[in-house]
């Protein structure tokens, strides 16, 4: 038997159920984190691909990754035990089974360079009706300036079971990629939960996000205005600027400097007060074939960590109209 026959016949779910209560919501299986205490749920399962995500810790992978963690054990280890669970004695594919490992991990967890070069997920059109429209529990975006418009027009909704507000991200076609999730939970400092996370694994990341939603004036204007996060493309939209997008990172990558590129049109970079997009090379890169600018906080309007629309709208609008050219 090869390394992949022996991952794939046994169950990932039923295998981390002997140390983990999953309870299953949408396809997934969730639980609280082996890894870390925590109160709410943050460890997901899935079956296909089967894979493992923690999101409280950042651990993820496939089932050998998962009992090298839990058990705190060597690779080789992690194979004998997976054999035992299998009830299989035989030999992995006529190889040592640390070798076995090395090529499960490759081929399961691959490095940053690999991560970039995979397909994302594409996920079902109808995946957000599994979330909720809680009024009371979105108010924490609209008391940050959200308009219920603007909350709609990027269906953004509530996820009880992890007690986070949730929002879709769609590729330029579209299609939903991947949810993103900003926890309610007052304690997450303490709790050592992420304030911000992805409930899906990402492949290429050539995301801009509002990109598909925004793009009829973004090409009517010739121009898009490129935030940090996802909050700030919906402050915007609340203010009436809607010829934006986000990267949802401090940088930008090859995958989105080539999504920015075919794009064609100004590029104006709204990053947090702390970036400097003059030093990102791959924005550097991009003003080879579009024009690139970036608001710059020149006079302290903007306190350390804040992004362009945190003081509100006549501030990012000062902010605006002295950006630079890069």
């Amino acid at each position: 038997m090869d390394i992949e026959s022996l991952v794939h016949s046994v169950d990932i779910v039923d295998y981390i159920s002997q140390y983990v209560d999953l309870e299953e919501k949408g396809g997934e299986f969730w639980g609280l984190s082996p890894f870390q205490d925590e109160k709410t749920p943050s460890f997901s399962v899935r079956r296909d691909p089967p894979f493992f995500y923690d999101f409280s810790s950042g651990s993820s992978g496939n089932i050998l990754s998962f009992i090298k963690l839990f058990h705190r054990c060597s690779g080789y280890e992690a194979v004998e035990k997976l054999k035992e669970y299998a009830g299989y004695d035989g030999d992995v594919d006529g190889m040592t089974a640390r070798l076995a490992v090395t090529q499960s991990i490759r081929r399961f967890q691959t490095d940053k360079s690999e991560k970039r070069a995979e397909k994302g997920t594409v996920l079902p059109p109808d995946i957000m009706t599994q979330y909720e429209n809680r009024p009371e529990k979105l108010a924490a975006w609209r008391d940050e300036g959200i308009s219920e418009e603007s909350l709609r027009k990027f269906d953004v909704r509530y996820d009880s079971f992890s007690d986070r507000i949730v929002y879709p991200i769609r590729n330029s076609g579209g299609k939903i990629v991947n949810i993103g999730g900003r926890t309610l939970d007052p304690e997450w400092k303490e709790k050592k939960l992420r304030k911000y996370t992805y409930f899906y694994h990402w492949g290429s990341m050539d995301v801009l996000y509002g990109l598909w939603e925004n793009i009829e004036e973004i090409r009517k204007k010739r121009e898009i205005i490129l935030f940090e996060g996802a909050k700030s493309v919906l402050i915007a939209d609340t203010w009436g600027i809607r010829n934006t997008a986000a990267v949802l990172t401090s940088h930008l990558n090859p995958s989105q400097m080539k999504v920015l590129a075919t794009l064609g049109c100004r590029t104006v970079f709204a990053f947090d007060k702390e970036i400097n997009p003059a030093q990102d090379k791959n924005i550097k890169k991009l003003g080879h074939y579009v024009r690139c600018e970036a608001i710059r906080d020149r006079e302290d309007l903007l306190g350390e960590k804040d992004a362009p629309v945190d003081k509100g709208k006549e501030v990012f609008e000062k902010l605006y109209a002295k950006r630079i050219r890069i």
